[in-house]
């Protein structure tokens, strides 16, 4: 029903009458809505009508008209940007829209008019041109997303990405395979890597928090001091480098910490941290205090656990550098600041831990993300039985 009048200042302040129809739902089940605006209750109503009447008679929206690339930027900005996503999430899908969407052959197609062939002949093109698998299914999850959307909304008849189906090459599976390989260090490189940390650089803290915790970087690097009470460690953010975009015609962007959601909703965990780093923590107290009291009303307090010396988040960029450094003064080969969530996983596994109470320390959704740690037992479990030998001797 039309609802009673309002004042509207986006169309130079006059009133006008409102009435509203459901043609949908979205993904998530929630009521897609479509508003009827006119001068006079009759008017709107009148609006109303005519867009069943169309709808009926197999007359497609303004939306539909659109070519790919418009239909596609307008639902981005304007539904998913809105859309309660993560920042990261609405990331993802601008750099896929602008790189594989925005000026293609594809994007200049109108949407009503695009098959699944069309579809299919643009991923094999993409394929030939050096594109890689994951690249493709990317997209493919975002098209079909779009068409899902324009199809509830009535904008295109089906869905042309249903039934699509990406193939895997050998060597492409070859490559995901080689993704898969964990970089952890041994005992002896630990204990070069603890050996080389100063009680004064915060590098330190946050190497053994990652080394003791299994925690990403993001996470550690989000935590407050509350966080952490008694024995218990609380994971339940994250802070991250998101792109944020100042212009969406120029498309300006510049890059800012923020704290979002943990990866998954199985990250948000508790960690049991062991005596080892109860103690480090009063060290790190102490430095945090020393640097605040050094600093005076210029240090901006935020009660983080590892801040910056200023009082802000640690700059992940200055942690990578101070990371090589670390390693380098150690004498230990480089591997990347995450090998030290592999070494903690794989050290459980060595002690006989269960590989759910690993999957839910690590935070995984499935166990079966966790079992690429499992070869780690396995190798250890053929070390131990070599001492059978010995019954020979």
């Amino acid at each position: 029903m039309a609802k009673k009048p309002k004042t509207n200042h986006n169309v130079g302040g006059y009133s006008y009458y409102k009435t509203t129809l459901t043609i949908g739902k979205d993904s998530n089940g929630k009521a897609i809505r479509k508003y009827f605006y006119g001068t006079s209750k009759t008017d709107a109503e009148k609006q109303k009508r005519q867009y069943i009447k169309d709808m009926e008679a197999g007359l497609k929206p303004k939306l539909a008209t659109q070519s790919l690339s418009q239909a596609m930027k307008q639902w981005l900005w304007e539904t998913e940007k809105n859309a309660g996503n993560k920042s990261s999430t609405f990331e993802r899908y601008e750099g896929i829209f602008r790189n594989f969407i925005e000026n293609s052959n594809i994007g200049i197609i109108q949407i009503s008019e695009i098959e699944n062939a069309a579809i299919q002949k643009y991923y094999n093109e993409l394929k030939i041109e050096g594109k890689t698998i994951s690249q493709i299914k990317n997209l493919h999850k975002l098209l079909n997303k779009f068409f899902g959307y324009a199809e509830i909304s009535g904008y295109v008849i089906k869905n042309p990405c249903k039934g699509l189906k990406i193939a895997k090459d050998d060597e492409e599976e070859l490559e995901t395979d080689e993704d898969k390989i964990i970089e952890t260090f041994t005992k002896e490189e630990t204990k070069q890597i603890i050996n080389n940390l100063n009680f004064d650089d915060k590098m330190r803290y946050i190497v053994l928090f990652a080394l003791f915790s299994g925690a990403r970087q993001g996470e550690l690097l989000a935590l407050k001091k509350e966080d952490i009470q008694g024995d218990i460690m609380t994971i339940n953010k994250t802070l991250r480098n998101v792109k944020v975009f100042d212009d969406k015609e120029i498309k300006k962007s510049h890059y800012e910490a923020r704290i979002t959601k943990p990866k998954t909703k199985t990250s948000n965990r508790e960690i049991p941290i062991p005596d080892i780093l109860k103690i480090e923590l009063k060290r790190l107290y102490k430095l945090n205090a020393e640097e605040k009291l050094r600093l005076g009303e210029a240090y901006i307090d935020n009660d983080l656990l590892f801040p910056s010396p200023t009082g802000n988040y640690f700059d992940a960029s200055n942690l990578r550098k101070s990371w090589r450094k670390i390693l380098n003064n150690a004498n230990v080969p480089y591997k990347k600041f995450h090998a030290l969530r592999h070494t903690y996983a794989t050290r459980l596994f060595e002690s006989g831990a269960n590989i759910l109470t690993v999957a839910r320390l690590l935070g995984h959704s499935s166990i079966e993300t966790t079992q690429i740690y499992s070869h780690v037992s396995q190798n250890v479990k053929r070390e131990e039985i070599q001492c059978l030998n010995d019954m020979l001797k």
